[in-house]
């Protein structure tokens, strides 16, 4: 069953692209169908290990295999994932081929998070990209090709240093092939290590996006199409949190070691600046941009603290921030096909005639902020209590960009919505923005009320890292 879900959005994006008139309707069944499988491999879970497992002979005499599997970091994300799209697919304006590319992009993602294979794993991680630019290239804004190379260049400079690490872990490490299990049991140790970590990092943090390698987010979302879809796309792009759990930190630990220090610092200081900058943004998209690099900031406090809790918390926060950030995309472009603007300030007053998009769009705000009960709250709090343990003042550097969410979230909304009393009249929500706002709402309701059914099979690969890691907690 993981091959069907892995597989079939690939070919209904294929097919939307031979045969447009299938239409969006044919887009959100195959959504649909997705995630109904990997709810039912969710449901089939038992918390151990690695589930689903596949594996098949690719280049075996180069120790390259088509492996595939789902562990609970890899199963939360895909079911962010498959619920994002679906959420995209029914509710974006967008033309098929849009639809298409999404799809097509959806594949590239769940591998991502499937893959047991390095080599697979590097592929379906700069397959991805290739969607992303095509919407951005053919329906991105007049500035587009500017913020297209900018993407791309900061990609490329991540992916070399990141295919040469891949290399020096297997062969300098003595590895037999380039499965996770076989990597893990021989982590690559001595002067190459923290080299070969920098060139995961430098990858993973341009996708994550860390602080100082944020440059490229702004334009790429400032450019998008103003539905939302490519940005919402573009946030589950934002895998280099999983990236560094899943390879980079059990493949050379001894070479994360040698950066913790100042990677704990620049994630600290990285989610408050982007917080600082957030205050400044001139419309809603850039403000959401620096918003996900101040959250992923956070998320990589945790992660790098090296302790349980905080491995747990990042992973938890990175899925919700796919959700709740998403879905604020999204909301952001209903309101532009209302207004014609993503200014944060020319648009005021909607509150008075859209006053159910106001309370959808104040909900979604409160997850991203992290307000207790919601979905953000919890993977933020586990990070901070994990990261103190090792960081108390860093921990509390970090703890003021979460202060400063509220400020600048709070701040655009009510310009947006309730500021000045010559309200500019639009429409309230349709019949497809209810189905939405209703699945949107019950989830990260879910996630802030209910964690522990999500945290419950994270929980083990936290502990399991924190032992690997060994000195770094």
């Amino acid at each position: 069953m993981i091959h069907l879900g892995l597989w079939l959005p690939l070919a209904a994006g294929l097919a939307l692209l031979l045969w447009p008139r299938l239409g969006r309707s044919f887009a959100v069944v195959s959504a649909l169908l997705t995630l109904a499988v990997s709810l039912l491999l969710f449901a089939g879970y038992t918390g151990e290990g690695v589930a689903y497992a596949s594996q098949l002979p690719f280049l075996p005499q180069a120790g390259i295999y088509y492996a595939v599997g789902l562990d609970g970091a890899g199963l939360l994300l895909w079911l962010a994932v498959n619920l994002v799209v679906l959420l995209g697919v029914f509710l974006a304006e967008v033309p098929v081929r849009f639809l298409a590319y999404a799809l097509l992009m959806q594949t590239g993602l769940l591998g991502i998070f499937a893959a047991q294979d390095l080599v697979f794993f590097y592929l379906f991680f700069e397959a991805s990209l290739i969607p992303a630019l095509l919407m951005l290239y053919f329906y991105g804004g007049p500035d587009r090709l500017r913020a297209l190379y900018t993407f791309a260049l900061f990609t490329l400079a991540g992916s070399l240093p990141m295919l040469a690490a891949i290399l020096a872990v297997r062969f300098l490490g003595g590895a037999e092939s380039f499965l996770y299990t076989d990597l893990v049991a021989k982590p690559l140790s001595g002067p190459a290590a923290a080299w070969a970590f920098l060139g995961f990092l430098l990858a993973f943090a341009i996708k994550t996006p860390l602080f100082p390698l944020h440059a490229w987010l702004p334009s790429f979302h400032q450019q998008n199409h103003p539905s939302g879809l490519a940005d919402a796309m573009g946030t589950l792009y934002k895998v280099g949190i999983f990236a560094l759990f899943k390879w980079a930190l059990p493949l050379v630990p001894e070479g994360f070691r040698e950066w913790q220090g100042l990677l704990l610092f620049l994630a600290a200081f990285g989610a408050l600046y982007a917080a600082w900058l957030a205050f400044s943004a001139p419309d809603w998209k850039t403000l959401l941009a620096y918003a996900g690099v101040s959250h992923m900031g956070v998320a990589a406090l945790g992660l790098f603290s090296g302790t349980p809790e905080g491995a747990v918390g990042a992973l938890y926060l990175l899925g919700a921030s796919m959700v709740y950030a998403s879905a604020m995309f999204l909301f952001v472009g209903r309101i532009h096909a209302r207004t014609g603007s993503l200014d944060t300030h020319p648009v005021r007053g909607l509150a008075k005639h859209a006053p159910a998009l106001y309370v959808l769009g104040m909900f979604i705000l409160m997850a991203m902020i992290g307000l207790p009960g919601l979905s953000g709250f919890p993977g933020e709090l586990m990070v901070l209590l994990g990261a103190y343990k090792v960081t108390p003042w860093l921990t509390f550097v970090a703890f003021l960009s979460v202060i400063a969410a509220a400020a600048y979230a709070l701040t655009a909304f009510q310009r947006l919505f309730q500021e000045t009393p010559q309200a500019q009249a639009v429409a309230d929500m349709d019949r497809r923005e209810w189905v939405f706002a209703g699945v949107t709402v019950a989830v990260l309701l879910l996630m802030g009320l209910y964690p522990k059914l999500f945290t419950a099979h994270l929980e083990p690969l936290g502990r399991a890292l924190a032992a690997l890691l060994g000195g770094a907690s």
